[in-house]
């Protein structure tokens, strides 16, 4: 005896799809920019300096005195001759007081008297060494004020666009069953 048999088969569905992707561009422009910086402001005040030179040494050098200095020397040497002249005026009050011990005092004072004895000595001329020079400095003010700077920034907005993207479905393939019998 033959049992029949009973036989499916089945065939799945099969789903197909195409996708179209979506498109996305974002832009973004630059922003319009303008910097400016002002110069600072800045002041410089200075006094003058005090500039000191004293050639006074190097002209008395030369024999080129001031009228003070000359009127110095010259008492001074006027002083130091009066000495010498109140001196030699006694030393021949002395000689002409012993004439009895011979010689001849006046003739020898004459001839003494009647020499011209004068030395000139101009000096050398003027060395660096006999110039003081000083400089004394004046402190520099210095003010500055910086200036801020002038920034002016327009900003853009972004350039956005979008597609949006599909998505499609179809089936590919249609179910099935098939039933059948065997015997």
């Amino acid at each position: 005896m033959n049992i029949p048999k009973l036989q499916v088969q089945t065939t799945q569905a099969r789903l197909g799809h195409q996708v179209e992707a979506p498109r996305q561009t974002i832009r973004q422009p630059k922003a319009d920019l303008s910097i400016q910086q002002p110069a600072a402001e800045m002041h410089i005040r200075q006094r003058p300096g005090k500039l000191t030179i004293d050639q006074t040494k190097a002209w008395n050098n030369i024999d080129l005195k001031s009228v003070a200095k000359r009127s110095d020397e010259l008492a001074a040497d006027g002083r130091q001759l009066l000495l010498e002249g109140i001196a030699r005026m006694a030393r021949e009050g002395d000689e002409l007081m012993k004439i009895e011990d011979g010689g001849n005092p006046i003739a020898s004072h004459g001839a003494e008297n009647a020499k011209l004895d004068f030395t000139f000595a101009p000096g050398g001329l003027p060395a660096y060494d006999l110039v003081d020079v000083s400089y004394e400095a004046a402190p520099v003010d210095i003010d500055v004020e910086p200036q801020k700077p002038e920034i002016q920034a327009q900003r853009q907005k972004p350039q956005h666009t979008y597609q949006p993207g599909k998505v499609r479905f179809q089936l590919e393939q249609y179910p099935d069953v098939q039933v059948d019998w065997k015997v």
